[in-house]
């Protein structure tokens, strides 16, 4: 079971450090790395993706695969992922002084992922290109009187990156991408607070005057920082050919804010812990405090065959580096360490395979399967990270109804197995124990508008 280990006399300290680290966690995996980046590319599942280099998309997956394209391109691709997330009570425990609560409703929502791309082939031997997309993200949120609702209700995170990239030829069989990431990142996460675990800790026996406190928590945090991007295209033959590409790790220091909405106890004595602990200063005083974390790096090996006149075989490996999440500290402004929690996350291999069949010159159609490690141990997932193993299929079509306009459509459907969750958050008294499986699924739609000049 996951655990904080923090002094039990100051259980609402704890209740904002585990609030702030699980805003870094969030970050780090809610939406996981997000490969919905390409209509075209999600039809086979992302398989293929460093060495397809069929439109400007190829910028964010390898752009070394900018000098495939002949002509300037100006993509613009709309996903949208459906997210079903559902948690099945099996034997939880109410939190001290607390009702139980409902199992939380569907936790899942629909959300839009953009993404931009201009390619400039300048010759043969150059090409330089811009992307603006949205690598990491999504959201959680449970109803508020759900059975973890002191644990996590809202779990939002957004990035934003900025790529240019440059790309270079070296001989007919050999070629180059390098790029820069800007990237912003902001985080949102709410939760309840237990107050009458929190009078308990001062005074167990004013727990029967003070029942069914509590109040909330919401925690904010942003940071921006920067990365690169590498990737080499190996052309064998022309129907033949190897992509390798390299995303880096990004670091953060992320600054995030702490604000308490307070009940109102009708007892005196509960009513002045929870004053003193509001004041500046106290346990549950609104302040600030710093995560340093760090988004993994991703290394992709894809390769292409041409086969016969029509179709056409892709093939994905890729390895995400999230080992580099093994623990967690939370940092007040004035130098206090609020916890240091063990994540152990671990790296996650990626496979998927696809095929293409060109029905005429205007028309193709799109097919793929993949399969998606996760890289949260069974020990330390949470219910604002249920995440696990991953099946894909996807389906898509491409259809070009002038020379210059390329029009692209996608949808994959991801299934999981139900997932254990038991957690406490350090505390049964404080944050009830959730105990039971999530259940989720996900569904991507994804068009994309290209147009050649």
């Amino acid at each position: 079971m996951h655990r904080i280990f923090v002094s039990a006399r100051n259980p609402i300290r704890l209740a904002v450090a585990s609030a702030l680290m699980l805003a870094s966690s969030q970050s780090l995996a809610s939406g996981f790395a997000l490969l919905e980046q390409s209509a075209s590319r999600l039809g086979t599942a992302f398989s293929g993706t460093a060495a397809a280099a069929d439109d400007a998309t190829t910028l964010f997956y390898n752009a070394a695969g900018m000098l495939k394209l002949d002509q300037a391109q100006i993509g613009v691709v709309a996903s949208g992922i459906g997210i079903s997330s559902r948690f099945d009570d099996e034997g939880s425990l109410p939190a001290l002084g607390q009702t139980l609560g409902t199992e939380g409703g569907d936790a899942g929502s629909f959300q839009g992922v953009p993404a931009l791309y201009v390619v400039v082939p300048f010759n043969e031997d150059i090409a330089a290109g811009f992307a603006f997309n949205v690598p990491f993200g999504l959201t959680l949120e449970y109803d508020d009187d759900w059975i973890g609702r002191f644990q996590a209700l809202k779990s939002e995170i957004k990035t934003y990156n900025f790529n240019p990239s440059l790309a270079f030829r070296l001989n007919d069989h050999v070629s180059l991408g390098f790029g820069l990431s800007y990237q912003r990142m902001q985080a949102e996460l709410t939760n309840a607070v237990n107050y009458t675990a929190a009078i308990a800790a001062v005074s167990p026996a004013l727990v029967p005057l003070n029942p069914g406190l509590q109040g909330g928590l919401v925690v904010r945090g942003d940071d921006s920082a920067w990365g690169f991007n590498a990737g080499v295209l190996l052309e064998f033959t022309p129907r033949t050919r190897l992509g390798l590409s390299y995303r880096s790790s990004i670091a953060y220091e992320v600054d995030g804010t702490v604000n308490f909405s307070p009940p109102t106890p009708t007892n005196p004595a509960g009513a002045a812990i929870v004053a003193a602990a509001s004041a500046p200063g106290g346990a549950l005083s609104d302040g600030g405090a710093t995560v340093g974390i760090e988004l993994p790096d991703i290394a992709t090996a894809s390769f292409y065959q041409a086969i016969g006149d029509r179709a056409e075989l892709l093939v994905d490996v890729a390895w995400t580096g999230w080992s580099s999440v093994q623990y967690l500290d939370v940092v007040r402004d004035n130098g206090v360490v609020l916890s240091s929690t063990p994540e152990l996350w671990e790296d996650t291999w990626r496979y998927a395979i696809g095929m293409t069949w060109k029905l005429n010159d205007a028309w193709k159609l799109r097919g793929g399967l993949a399969y998606d490690e996760t890289q949260v141990p069974d020990a330390t997932r949470t219910a604002r990270l249920p995440d696990t193993d991953r099946k894909w299929v996807a389906i898509g079509a491409h259809w070009e109804p002038s020379s210059s306009w390329l029009i692209d459509v996608g949808y994959a459907h991801l299934f999981s197995s139900d997932t254990p969750i038991e957690q406490n958050d350090g505390s049964t008294a404080r944050s009830g124990l959730l105990l039971g499986q999530q259940e989720s699924a996900v569904d991507i739609v994804s068009a994309q508008l290209s147009f050649r000049f």
